[in-house]
């Protein structure tokens, strides 16, 4: 019996040792195994960067059409959103009481005329019987002054026939330039009143405008940036259509508006856009997409180091002792498969890119350094699994 107590006790503390020791050699080996993360070290660099704006399609030129004479509309030769060219008839007015002062003026002048006929023939067989002493010299100079008077006469009748044969004209009324018209074109038996009535709205086709508002801050940098290298700020725009599609012709800045908009601090510009096929038409939306900014100094960030949150974005960075710390960043424009990180981190941080969910537990980190290239070309040293 004592025996097998004796024995009994034996094994049990052989057991416990083992137990002791098998506990040991785990928390050696746990203590010895590394986390292997894939790390980038940040370097500040001026970035080439895309400025999107929102924008609208407007006409360079947009004018009501007017006539600039009154009188009811009894012919239109044209309907709205048809496209015309410049001088082709678009309406006719009533021309009846043009007509008529058209053909009085013309009888006024006819009859200045022969009056003045008249005139001329008395000062011819005055003259003549002047050079005989058969009248007064004085007689010659009051009729050459009749004369005069019944030629300034004949001018002034020339000059209102000319008035209506211009208001005869004016009953046909013609496109002013070449353009697409608007469909708020009158109908026929509208009475339009001269300068006042529209009787279409026409819009030039090509080129068009788009017009966007910039900030502040990008005028300045524009400005800046245009003064090193004159011209370069606006001069290859592209345009990106609401289907997403990239429209195929490129555009420039011809004007600034340097007025703020309602004291938004918003900068309007205008860019100018051929037309050639007429895809683009006024009110229609686009985005301005200008690509020859620089943003200095900026902190680009491997997307997939980017965490987000209920909201929040955060990047693992780690500290001077190897260990992790989420810092909250501010993320920018996505350039190619970097984040600009616009506040959160700065110059020479070393972030973790892959692993951090694994870099969470207790560890030693076994670190891979990626390149700038290694992020562009999709590599990954570290272990994914």
């Amino acid at each position: 019996m004592m025996n097998t107590s004796r024995l009994l006790k034996t094994g049990l503390a052989v057991i416990t040792i083992a137990a002791l020791l098998a506990g040991c050699g785990a928390n050696k080996g746990q203590q010895k195994m590394a986390i292997s993360v894939n790390t980038y070290k940040l370097t500040a660099e001026d970035t080439p960067v895309t400025a999107e704006y929102s924008g609208m399609v407007i006409a360079t030129d947009k004018v009501p059409v007017q006539a600039k004479i009154s009188g009811r509309v009894l012919e239109k030769y044209i309907k709205g959103g048809d496209t015309v060219s410049a001088g082709q008839p678009l309406f006719r007015l009533d021309s009846r009481q043009y007509d008529a002062a058209l053909s009085q003026a013309k009888a006024t002048q006819a009859q200045a005329a022969a009056n003045l006929a008249n005139q001329q023939m008395n000062l011819r067989r005055y003259q003549t019987l002047a050079d005989q002493d058969a009248i007064s010299q004085q007689t010659v100079t009051d009729q050459e002054a009749a004369t005069n008077q019944e030629n300034a006469v004949l001018e002034a009748n020339a000059a209102q026939v000319q008035a209506a044969q211009d208001n005869v004209d004016d009953t046909i009324v013609y496109a002013p330039f070449s353009g697409k018209l608007n469909v708020d074109d009158v109908p026929v038996g509208t009475f339009a009143t001269a300068g006042s009535t529209a009787l279409v709205t026409i819009s030039t086709q090509d080129p068009v405008y788009v017009e966007f508002s910039i900030s502040e801050a990008e005028y300045l940098q524009m400005v800046k940036k245009s003064a090193d290298d004159p011209g370069s700020w606006g001069n290859h725009l592209k345009l990106r259509l609401s289907d997403g599609s990239i429209y195929s012709e490129e555009g420039h800045v011809v004007q600034i508006n340097h007025g703020m908009q309602n004291n938004s601090g918003a900068i309007t510009v205008k860019a100018v856009f051929a037309n050639p096929y007429n895809m683009l038409i006024p009110g229609l939306y686009a985005t301005v997409i200008s690509d020859t900014q620089v943003q200095q100094k900026a902190i680009l960030v491997p997307q997939r180091a980017v965490q987000q949150t209920l909201g929040k974005y955060f990047v693992a960075v780690l500290d001077e002792n190897g260990e992790m710390q989420n810092k909250e960043v501010q993320p920018g424009q996505q350039v190619g498969k970097f984040w600009i990180i616009n506040s959160g981190l700065k110059d020479d941080d070393t972030i973790i890119v892959d692993g951090y969910q694994k870099a969470n537990t207790a560890g030693q980190l076994e670190q891979h350094l990626l390149t700038k290239a290694d992020i562009e070309n999709g590599d990954a040293k570290a272990s994914q699994s």
